[in-house]
C-alpha cells in the first residue's frame, strides 16, 4: 500500500498552544468486563527519568512571549515510558512515552531511535516508538532545530536538545529492563467537570444533526491503562484531553501544569508504600485537547484565584478519576501487538472525496493565518495587532510582518490554497521550506486497543470524526480507541473545514489549509484497513532529517557573577525568621550561581529535612509540588531563594533547607540554611 503524502509563534506573540502533536499505541483482544484475568498474554516495563530543561533565562515555550523567561522551578519535568511486548513473540511490541514537553520534535524521536538501535539493534523502530508530549506550556524552549537565522522559533540549543534525548532514552531503558511477564487491563469513564471549549464560535459552525450525536462540545472520556507484574502494580497511563495552559504567561517557574501535577501526586501516594520496589510510574499523557481550555472563566483565569491553584484543582480532578479508574480495571488486554507507520509530505497530499466530502481536493504547503497570532482570547491572546476570525488580507500588516521579522512574502498560489486564511507566515513552499512538510503518524494496536499517534493538535468534532473514520476499518476486535496528540512531531492543529471556514485561533494555526483533516482521515483510515487486513505499508516520503544544519547558540553566556566581599558561593543570606508555625511559607536566600551555565549537571537544586534521632532525612526536594526555588541577580550577584509551603498537619520540629548547585570553579556543592523550628 503506498501513501503520499515548526516556526512556533513561542517569541514573536503571545498564544499559548503551537508545537507538537501526535501520540500512539494500540492494544488488542477483548476479553469482557469479567474479574481480573491473570493469564498474562503480554511483557510489560515501565520507567521514568527527568528531563528538566534549563531553569534561568531561556524562553518558556508556548505562549510566544518574549518577557516569559524562565526563572526556576516548580515541579520537574519528566519522561516517563511504557513498554509492551506479546510474550509469545517479543520482537512484536511497542513503546510509548509520555513527555512533560511542549512538544516533541521529530528530531528528538530519530535521535531516541538512533540511541536506542545502538543498545538493541532494530528491535525498536519508527514503526514501534511512540514519543508524545503532554504539551505543558511552563517549560523552557530551544530544543527545535531551526532552519533559518530569523529568530521566529527561538533557536536551537543542543545541551537542550541532548538532555531531552538523553532523558527519554534512559527512561525507555528502565522500561526495557524492567520487562517482565505481565497483563494490562483497562477502564474508561467520563470526567466532564475539567473543562471548557474555548472556541464555541468555531465548534457551532460543525452541522447540527452531528453536533446532536454528543452531549458536550468537548471530548471528556478518560481512557486509562493498569500495568502489573503479577500481582504488583506497577503503573498506569490515562489519556485526557485539556490543554496545559492553566499556568499562564505570568509563570516563570518550569512545571509539568495539571498533568505533572496529577502524575506527582500519583506516584508520590503509590510509592510511600512501595519500599525496596521499582517506582510506580503515572503517565498522564495527552489526547486531543485542540480547543479545550483548562481555564474555566474563558478570560485565561479560573476555576482557581491564581494560575497555581487551577493547576492543582484540573490536576486533582483528573487524579480523582484515575485512581478510580486504576482500582476498578478489570478488561484484560489480549491478544496480538501490531503497528503501522507512514511518513507522508502534507504540502501536497492528494485527497479523495471520500474524505473531503466535496470532491478531490488537495492539502497546502504550511502557513500560518492571522488569527495564530492573534491566540485564544480565552486563554491569553496574542498579539494586539491581531485577532480571532480574521479573513482579510491587510496589506498595512503585511508590511509591518515584514519588516519586523524579514520573512519572505506570501505568495499567490499558497493564498488561494489556504484561503479563506490571511497569511502571516508561509513556511511551507521554500527550497528548503521554513519547516519540514513531511508528517510521521502511527497508529498502534494493544489487544482490544487502538491508539492513533499524531503529530498534531485535534479539536474536538474533528477527534470524533478521526475516531469514527478508523474504527469503521476496523473488526469487532476493536473495542477501545484513543487519539495520541502531539506524537512523533509537531504540525500544528487539525480543525474541521467547518472550524477551519471562520478563522478563529485553532483555524489560523491549522498549517496545511482547508482538507488537513480530510487528509488526516484518509491517511488513518488507509493505516487502520493495513492493520485490519495485515498489510504492509510503504512511505513514499523521507523525513527531511536537518540535525547538524541548524544554526546553534550555547546555553553559557559566559556570566561573570561576583559575591559581597567575605561571601562565597552558596552562603546563606541572613534569615529574619526561624520559628514557623504549620502552614507557613518558609523562605530561605542563598548567595548562588546562574544554573544554565552549567546545565544539566545539577538534578535537584533544593532539598528540605527533618532532624530526627538518625539524623537528617529528606522531606521533600525541588521537584515536590509544595517547594519551589528561583533565581535572580542581586547587583551582579545571584541569589536563589528556596519557598517551602508547609502542611497545616506538619509535624513539629527541626527543619533545614539545603541549595545544591555547581559553578564552574567550584564543583557541586551544598550549603544549608539557618536551623528552622516548626511549632
Amino acid at each position: 500500500m503506498s501513501f503520499f503524502g515548526p516556526i512556533h509563534s513561542q517569541y514573536i506573540f503571545k498564544r499559548p498552544a503551537i508545537l507538537l502533536m501526535l501520540l500512539c499505541m494500540l492494544f488488542n483482544s477483548f476479553s469482557g468486563p469479567a474479574a481480573a484475568d491473570t493469564t498474562a498474554s503480554f511483557l510489560v516495563g515501565r520507567g521514568m527519568s527527568d528531563i528538566t530543561g534549563p531553569s534561568y533565562g531561556i524562553p518558556i515555550w508556548g505562549f510566544g512571549r518574549a518577557d516569559q523567561l524562565a526563572e526556576g522551578i516548580h515541579i520537574r519535568q519528566q519522561s516517563r515510558a511504557f513498554v509492551v511486548a506479546q510474550s509469545a513473540e517479543p520482537n512484536k511490541r511497542v513503546v510509548f512515552v509520555s513527555a512533560d514537553l511542549g512538544s516533541i520534535e521529530h528530531h528528538i524521536t530519530l535521535a531516541v531511535i538512533e540511541k536506542l538501535q545502538q543498545q538493541y539493534g532494530d528491535i525498536y523502530s519508527i514503526k514501534n516508538v511512540i514519543l508524545s508530549a503532554t504539551h505543558t506550556h511552563a517549560g523552557p524552549s530551544g530544543y527545535w532545530h531551526s532552519r533559518s537565522d530569523l529568530g521566529l522559533d527561538g533557536g536551537f540549543y543542543p545541551d537542550h536538545f541532548n538532555a531531552i534525548v538523553s532523558g527519554i532514552v534512559k527512561s525507555i531503558n528502565l522500561a526495557h529492563n524492567d520487562l517482565n511477564v505481565g497483563s494490562v487491563f483497562l477502564a474508561k469513564e467520563h470526567l466532564s467537570n475539567a473543562g471548557v471549549n474555548r472556541s464555541v464560535i468555531a465548534y457551532l459552525q460543525n452541522p447540527q444533526r452531528e453536533r446532536n450525536k454528543y452531549p458536550r462540545n468537548t471530548p471528556t472520556e478518560m481512557t486509562l491503562l493498569k500495568f502489573m507484574h503479577g500481582s504488583e502494580n506497577i503503573g498506569m497511563i490515562n489519556w485526557y484531553a485539556l490543554h496545559p495552559t492553566a499556568m499562564n504567561f505570568n509563570n516563570h517557574l518550569i512545571s509539568g501544569d495539571h498533568k505533572g501535577y496529577a502524575s506527582l501526586q500519583m506516584e508520590s501516594q503509590r510509592n510511600s508504600s512501595n519500599q525496596g520496589k521499582k517506582p510506580f510510574v503515572a503517565a498522564f499523557a495527552q489526547s486531543d485537547p485542540g480547543d479545550v481550555s483548562p481555564n474555566t472563566n474563558l478570560n485565561n483565569t479560573g476555576p482557581g484565584s491564581t494560575d497555581v491553584q487551577t493547576t492543582k484543582i484540573m490536576g486533582e480532578r483528573q487524579l480523582a478519576l484515575a485512581q478510580k479508574l486504576f482500582d476498578q480495571a478489570n478488561i484484560p488486554l489480549n491478544g496480538s501487538i501490531e503497528t503501522r507507520q507512514v511518513y507522508v509530505d502534507l504540502s501536497d497530499y492528494q485527497v479523495t472525496d471520500e474524505f473531503t466530502a466535496a470532491g478531490p481536493q488537495t492539502t497546502c504547503p504550511s502557513a500560518y493565518g492571522y488569527s495564530f497570532a492573534g491566540g485564544s482570547s480565552e486563554d491569553g491572546g496574542g498579539h494586539f495587532l491581531f485577532e480571532e476570525g480574521m479573513t482579510k488580507q491587510s496589506y498595512f500588516l503585511d508590511l509591518l510582518i515584514g519588516w519586523l521579522t524579514k520573512v519572505p512574502k506570501w505568495t499567490a498560489a499558497v493564498k488561494e490554497c489556504q484561503s479563506p486564511k490571511p497569511i502571516l507566515f508561509e513556511t511551507g513552499s521554500g527550497e528548503p521550506p521554513l519547516q519540514s512538510q513531511i508528517r510521521s503518524i502511527t497508529i498502534a494496536r494493544i489487544g482490544s486497543l487502538v491508539i492513533i499517534a499524531l503529530p498534531v493538535e485535534v479539536t474536538t468534532m474533528a477527534g470524533r470524526r478521526l475516531r469514527m473514520a478508523i474504527m469503521d476499518q476496523l473488526g469487532n476486535w476493536a473495542k477501545h480507541i484513543v487519539i495520541a496528540g502531539y506524537s512523533n512531531g509537531y504540525a500544528g492543529y487539525v480543525t474541521t473545514p467547518e472550524e477551519y471556514s471562520i478563522q478563529q485561533y485553532e483555524g489560523g494555526h491549522t498549517l496545511h489549509g482547508r482538507w488537513t483533516l480530510a487528509a488526516y482521515l484518509q491517511i488513518t483510515s488507509r493505516l487502520a484497513k493495513a492493520l485490519e487486513t495485515n498489510t504492509a505499508v510503504n512511505s513514499d516520503s523521507i523525513y527531511d532529517d536537518w540535525r547538524g544544519k541548524s544554526s546553534e547558540k550555547s546555553l553559557s553566556r559566559g556570566d561573570k557573577t561576583s559575591l559581597p566581599e567575605g561571601l562565597h558561593y552558596g552562603s546563606p543570606k541572613a534569615q529574619n525568621k526561624t520559628q514557623y508555625r504549620p502552614g507557613d511559607l518558609v523562605i530561605a536566600n542563598f548567595w548562588s550561581t546562574n544554573p544554565t551555565e552549567n546545565y544539566p549537571e545539577v538534578d535537584n537544586y533544593l532539598l528540605v529535612e527533618k532532624q530526627t534521632s538518625n539524623g537528617w532525612q529528606a522531606v521533600a526536594t525541588d521537584g515536590s509540588w509544595e517547594t519551589t526555588i528561583s533565581w535572580h541577580l542581586n547587583k551582579k550577584s545571584f541569589v536563589a531563594t528556596a519557598q517551602w509551603q508547609t502542611s497545616p498537619m506538619i509535624a513539629s520540629g527541626t527543619y533545614r533547607l539545603t541549595h545544591l548547585h555547581s559553578d564552574a570553579i567550584i564543583s557541586e556543592h551544598s550549603v544549608e540554611s539557618q536551623t528552622i523550628y516548626i511549632d
